[in-house]
């Protein structure tokens, strides 16, 4: 049992995709003259990738488009110079966020066949951009898929008030018996408006393991309501539905 609350916890950071989201989000600003930030787009780039990269928020890539003065479908050709609604201070940070994006995607394709290869540049991600917890995380999962756990909880460390990472704490903390840490780890993932589906699966589960069946039914019911919510999530916490309902 205390095996399946790990696994969602990492099931949605074992790969480095563009579902996976960083949790340090920017602020889109009105558009005016003094808000905007230069970007030169790239070979490869497209809205989506932009807007997981730098808004934390795959659905906005057609408003982060319309907001460059594009339509949605229209990419611009590489090297062309775009205005994208973030204040013009953070044009380095935007630089720095989207190369490492491009290592993330590189190592990604790597991931099944050269695992050296796939964390070097995970590790290259992280020294181009310190602050996002993307690259982190998933050298975190090779690390514990490497049994290297001290390693990675070193490695986390810094970043524990951060979704993500706090997350696979938690995933940690469960599997080596400290629950009292786990939850506590779980209510950092948790302290956002909008927390993650894995977040809602982990702490359902949880709850519900350790006895808090409304507030793991509060979670549970939470995540079931969300449209988009990955489907192995919701056979997940189905099954820890059933499990409640049977019980007495």
């Amino acid at each position: 049992m205390k095996t399946l609350i790990l696994t969602a916890a990492v099931i949605m950071t074992a790969g480095c995709t563009k579902t996976t989201v960083v949790q340090s989000r920017y602020i889109i600003l009105p558009d005016t003259q003094n808000s905007q930030c230069r970007y030169t787009w790239q070979h490869g780039d497209y809205w989506e990738f932009l807007a997981w990269a730098l808004l934390d928020d795959v659905p906005a890539a057609d408003v982060l488009a319309i907001t460059a003065g594009y339509l949605p479908e229209v990419l611009p050709a590489p090297g062309t110079e775009i205005l994208i609604p973030l204040s013009e201070d953070l044009e380095q940070a935007a630089v720095n966020r989207m190369d490492a994006a491009r290592l993330v995607r590189a190592a990604t394709e790597l991931r099944e066949t050269d695992r050296d290869g796939c964390m070097q540049l995970l590790r290259q991600a992280e020294e181009k951009d310190p602050s996002w917890s993307v690259p982190i995380a998933d050298i975190t999962v090779l690390l514990l898929e490497d049994g290297k756990t001290d390693q990675a909880l070193e490695l986390l460390d810094p970043m524990c008030h951060k979704n993500i990472p706090a997350l696979i704490l938690a995933g940690i903390d469960w599997r080596n018996g400290n629950t009292e840490g786990a939850l506590r780890h779980l209510s950092e993932a948790m302290a956002t408006n909008n927390p993650r589906p894995e977040v809602l699966a982990a702490t359902g589960i949880a709850l519900a393991v350790t006895g808090e069946r409304e507030q793991a039914g509060n979670n549970i019911r939470q995540l079931l309501e969300d449209p988009d919510a990955p489907s192995e999530l919701r056979v997940l916490v189905m099954r820890y539905a059933l499990m409640l309902a049977d019980s007495p």
